[in-house]
């Protein structure tokens, strides 16, 4: 698979297929990622600048917008064009050129695979996972307004196929690496149902009653320091279910 030519998953870049570099200035990064996030669809300059700037704009918004896009043009791709329109921009690009694109489709193929072919779905969900370089998308990009939605549901997104991947490696046998996985979720994470339940049979699967418990216990002890509740109901019934065997 050909690196992708844009890269927001990470500190933003842009490649011309040849020589990868960051593109300077939070403004420029803020308006590539709010394109990026619409490809093909024309973005309103009054969404635009509730991208770029919290609260008020400033009188200068549409005069620095035209600045920004005029540093993009510069930067971006021969293929992928952004265009001006009557009261917004428009960037086109292709599928594989950008890698939150890729990142998706790799991550729903690979999430369709986890029951029916969980070898598969390793690598797949390997794969996209490796196109992330951060924990959050475009970091270093404030997150205002058409903004702050999209890139949470990005990051969620990695949270999921993570899960994911230690569904799978449980479905090859290899419970050790579950263990690891769903771990590097919970370390971010620690309400994570779904990495929990994973960490449970994980152990099971390794014949590790006690430890089944400990993490039960563990997952307990976090739930009541952080939310004053116990956990889902679901991984107490998973509980008792590993240990009546």
């Amino acid at each position: 698979m050909q690196a992708p030519l844009i890269r927001i998953l990470g500190p933003i870049e842009v490649s011309d297929g040849a020589h990868p570099g960051p593109l300077r200035g939070v403004k420029p990064c803020a308006l590539l990622t709010a394109l990026l996030l619409r490809p093909g669809s024309v973005v309103s300059l009054e969404n635009l600048m509730d991208a770029l700037w919290a609260g008020e704009p400033p009188r200068s918004a549409v005069a620095n917008l035209r600045s920004y896009a005029h540093l993009l043009r510069r930067r971006l791709p021969l293929a992928t064009p952004l265009i001006s329109h009557q009261g917004g921009y428009e960037l086109r690009v292709a599928p594989d050129a950008v890698d939150h694109l890729v990142f998706e489709r790799l991550a729903d193929r690979g999430r369709s695979a986890v029951t029916d072919d969980p070898p598969r779905a390793i690598e797949l969900l390997n794969a996209a996972l490796a196109l992330w370089s951060s924990d959050h998308a475009a970091p270093g990009v404030e997150r205002y307004g058409m903004l702050d939605g999209p890139l949470r549901t990005l990051d969620a997104e990695r949270i999921r196929a993570t899960e994911d991947l230690a569904d799978a490696w449980l479905g090859v046998g290899q419970p050790h690496s579950a263990l690891r996985t769903a771990g590097q979720v919970l370390a971010a994470e620690p309400l994570r149902i779904r990495s929990w339940l994973l960490v449970l049979n994980a152990h099971h699967h390794l014949g590790e009653p006690g430890r089944v418990t400990d993490a039960f216990e563990s997952a307990r002890t976090v739930f009541r320091r952080e939310l004053g509740t116990e956990p889902d109901a679901c991984l107490g019934r998973l509980h008792q279910r590993l240990l009546a065997g």
